[in-house]
């Protein structure tokens, strides 16, 4: 990118401009002139020695002498008579002078002459007060562009400086551009929009090393309770050789947190895996939630569960992670329900879009409490078995996909809506403005 001075670059453009045109209408004023001056010499000297030729003799030509003189005209007679035919008046050019011949009609030679220095003396006149005037409208012009690209650039002062104090940690300030149909309008209202795009990265920055931070405090306190239940099993169990029944408690305390430390790793790793763009493939809602809903009637065989779908609920996504999702929530609400409750699973096509509905009847969401559960390790009853990292997973799944996933509303129990975008039937036609939308 070249940086030299812009306003500098302006006013050299402006004057190189107009003085080419300056030069240009110079030189066409001054040879048009010029050029002027020379025929009305040229039809003087012609009109003279046609008047002559209607004289008859050298007498009769003298008295016309002195008004040709004061035109700038001068008279010769000589050379002997002349019988050859007159054929016109000719001009020639010699020197600085412009002559005619003429023979009377007596046969007297006349020749009459005219000097150009006077042409040229006002061309010279000419010049030196085109030149003049030339050099004072440069003059003018300098001084009118200077102020001009002055006030002109202006605008791009107040983005240097607006970008200085910027610079300086003022991150509040913006440029606010009354009129955005202009360059220098589309400019500032660009530099604003770059500001608040970097303002929000950096708030985005701040927040997700906030949440790492928070992330492997929660991670570590996790971790950190499994590992030293089991320790303390495993220390009891070498150290001291308890017999049967405490062994068997031990060791059932060993495996049960050795589960759980498992299942806790496990989320994690999956958090972690969540970082990278999941593959893309047609996949069947329908074909992953039924397996599942039959695997929780068989976990509670008392319940009533409950299926339904539509006939295509094909979307665009990687079939491994959209199980999860589906299965935590299913897996949630056997957690939630009593061993005789309700659950539902529907899955609907409406608006280009797949909704996956689970529900059940157990104590639900308080209100306040639908957007903190879906946070990392949040969980409203500390009593139940997981670590508060299902959900947080689910979410992020159902947004790498382009949907959303939300506890919604309801009368009594729980319900969580997967919403994601379907696949397209033939047909349909695409509305770009909202991702995997049809109409």
């Amino acid at each position: 990118m070249k940086t030299n001075s812009l306003r500098a670059r302006v006013i050299v453009t402006t004057l190189a401009l107009l003085t080419v045109v300056l030069a240009t209408v110079v030189t066409a004023v001054t040879l048009a002139y010029r050029a002027k001056l020379n025929s009305d010499l040229r039809n003087r000297l012609t009109g003279a020695g046609t008047l002559l030729e209607q004289v008859g003799s050298a007498g009769d030509a003298k008295p016309l002498i002195a008004g040709l003189a004061l035109e700038g005209i001068a008279t010769r007679f000589g050379g002997p008579p002349s019988t050859a035919p007159t054929k016109g008046p000719r001009i020639e050019t010699r020197g600085s002078l412009l002559v005619v011949d003429e023979i009377l009609r007596d046969g007297t030679r006349v020749r009459f002459s005219a000097s150009r220095a006077s042409i040229d003396h006002a061309v010279t006149n000419l010049l030196v007060v085109e030149l003049s005037v030339a050099a004072a409208a440069l003059a003018l012009t300098t001084l009118i562009v200077f102020r001009v690209t002055r006030t002109a650039l202006r605008p791009l002062s107040e983005v240097i400086e607006t970008a200085t104090r910027i610079a300086h940690g003022d991150s509040t300030l913006r440029l606010q551009p009354s009129r955005t149909d202009t360059e220098l309008g589309s400019l500032a209202a660009a530099f604003d929009r770059m500001v608040d795009a970097l303002e929000s990265a950096i708030d985005e920055a701040r927040a997700s090393d906030a949440a790492t931070r928070r992330f492997l405090a929660d991670a570590s306190h996790e971790l950190r309770t499994p590992i030293a239940a089991l320790q303390a099993s495993v220390e009891t169990l070498l150290r001291e050789q308890p017999r049967r029944p405490e062994r068997d408690r031990l060791e059932a305390a060993v495996a049960r947190d050795s589960e759980r430390l498992g299942r806790l790793v496990d989320d994690l790793l999956g958090l972690a895996r969540l970082e990278a763009r999941p593959a893309r493939a047609p996949v069947d809602l329908a074909a992953i939630a039924r397996p599942l809903v039959d695997d929780a009637r068989e976990r509670a065989p008392r319940a009533e569960i409950t299926f339904s779908a539509d006939d295509d609920t094909a979307v665009q996504g990687d079939a491994d992670a959209l199980e999860r999702v589906l299965r935590n929530l299913i897996d949630n609400a056997l957690t939630a329900i009593q061993p005789n409750g309700r659950i539902e699973v529907r899955l609907r096509r409406a608006n280009g879009y797949v909704q996956a509905l689970v529900a059940d009847d157990g104590p639900g969401v308080p209100e306040h409490q639908r957007e903190r559960i879906f946070e990392r390790f949040v969980r409203l009853d500390p009593n139940k078995p997981g670590h508060g990292l299902g959900l947080a997973i689910a979410r992020r799944i159902a947004q790498q996909h382009d949907g959303e996933l939300t506890c919604d509303d309801r009368a009594i129990g729980a319900a969580f809506t997967v919403r994601l975008p379907a696949e397209p039937l033939p047909g349909d036609v695409v509305d770009d403005a909202r991702p995997g939308a049809v109409v």
